[in-house]
């Protein structure tokens, strides 16, 4: 298995100018592979092939042979992914026709060396190198050198040894937009992370582009103003990005860490594509609903989860997740659930809605699955956070550390009294079951 890791690196003031210079090079390059395979094809109705657009290219740039093969490479791959599309039936799909001013740039295994101390060495063009400071962990294949807000980074892939598939119970994971990730154990033991802060996030967000779109409505194009709300803009949405792209991450490790805890061997993962779908014309769901819907990230989550799990040797498989909500474990009875708490009108069944939803899931693949006895969800936040509260106690004034939304991750043991040096600080390994 192949493996992409990052690092961000720090240029010295000459680096940087060498780097840009780089970056112009590599972009000239391209412009020159796209007016290329234009004129070739204007001329032939034919694609030129990639051997004859690498003779092309040789010796022209100060760049390294193989960084000119890889964007030809990278050209030649764009090229085939826009035919496939058109090919399905989707005409919107361009080739590649932009021009750049600056490029990303890869380096190919040739271009790639290491140090005495494993340094990762690139060379940009005939005996200029450039020292990352990065050591990986694993022999490189392939680098780019990323241009990302403001700082370059360093991506590279390298081979990844895959874990023998370990053995142990079966887990069901339904997906949601209240709790982005509910897991469930055949035994019924199982774990519900919030999506509480992701939520607020997307709401701040889609409240922010909408003063956005009326301040901009009220300001003259390619005004000073104009472009300002511009670049204010695009920061918001990077920076919620970044955000949302952090909480994913450590919904999806908690998720796993709990599966090698408790020894889940497989993961039946509910998949909702197309839960979004004619929700308007079918009037099923309401304005604000049909927009958290579309915006539940039910993507990012799934790609996350398998990979993820198979890091750790877990094997996934993905089911259709049709009626999980609404049919009872115990006798098969449909029900529309209200809240967080399911209830069978017909044989009284009661459990938590989404830990319900993630065990229906291993119903799926394993019809014969008994029910357990009692259900068990322990609910965490990706992120802990704790509340503050102020409590009298003896006549003194304490602040308590309260318990978080949705239960807490640690138990904070120690209480702070104003005035004294007492702080509470959360123990390991103190859980707390819902």
């Amino acid at each position: 298995m192949i493996k992409a890791r990052h690092a961000i690196i720090h240029p010295s003031p000459a680096q940087a100018i060498l780097l840009k210079a780089t970056q112009q090079q590599a972009a000239w390059c391209w412009n020159d592979i796209v007016s290329l395979a234009k004129a070739h094809y204007d001329f032939t109705h034919t694609w030129i092939s990639k051997g004859d657009l690498q003779k092309k290219l040789k010796r022209t740039y100060k760049l390294h042979s193989q960084t000119v093969q890889a964007l030809a490479d990278k050209f030649c791959d764009s090229r085939q992914a826009a035919a496939s599309y058109r090919k399905n039936g989707n005409l919107k799909m361009k080739y590649p026709w932009r021009i750049k001013k600056f490029l990303t740039i890869p380096f190919k295994q040739m271009a790639i060396k290491a140090s005495g101390r494993r340094i990762i060495l690139l060379t940009l063009s005939s005996q200029i190198q450039f020292d990352t400071g990065v050591i990986p962990p694993s022999p490189v294949r392939t680098c780019e050198i990323l241009w990302r807000k403001g700082r370059y980074v360093l991506v590279w892939t390298s081979d990844y040894i895959e874990p023998a598939p370990i053995e142990g119970i079966i887990g069901g994971i339904d997906i949601g937009e209240i709790h982005p990730v509910a897991l469930c154990g055949e035994y019924g033991h199982g774990l519900v992370v919030s999506g509480r802060e992701i939520r607020s996030i997307k709401q701040l967000r889609n409240k922010s582009l909408a003063w956005f779109s009326v301040a901009l409505s009220r300001c003259m194009k390619r005004s000073r103003r104009y472009k300002k709300l511009i670049r204010a803009r695009w920061s918001l949405i990077s920076k919620t990005d970044d955000q949302l792209l952090n909480l994913y991450h450590q919904v999806t490790r908690k998720a796993i860490n709990y599966c090698i805890e408790k020894g889940i061997a497989e993961l039946i993962i509910g998949d909702p594509a197309g839960v979004e779908k004619n929700t308007k014309k079918e009037k099923r769901l309401s304005r604000k609903s049909r927009q958290k819907v579309s915006q539940m990230g039910t993507g990012t989550i799934k790609k996350h989860l398998e990979y993820k799990a198979k890091e750790a040797g877990i094997a996934t498989c993905f089911v259709g997740e049709r009626n999980t909500s609404k049919e009872c474990p115990a006798c098969g009875e449909l029900n529309h659930p209200r809240g967080r708490v399911y209830r069978c009108s017909s044989c009284g069944f009661e459990g938590h809605r989404d830990g319900k939803a993630a065990f229906m899931m291993i119903r799926k693949k394993y019809p014969d699955t008994t029910v357990p006895v009692r259900f068990r969800f322990e609910h965490k936040q990706p992120i802990p956070k704790y509340r503050k509260a102020w409590d009298k106690k003896g006549g003194d004034l304490r602040m308590v550390t309260g318990a978080c939304v949705d239960g807490p991750d640690v138990v904070p043991r120690v209480e702070k009294v104003l005035g004294s040096s007492a702080i509470a600080r959360p123990l390991g390994g103190e859980s707390i079951a819902a």
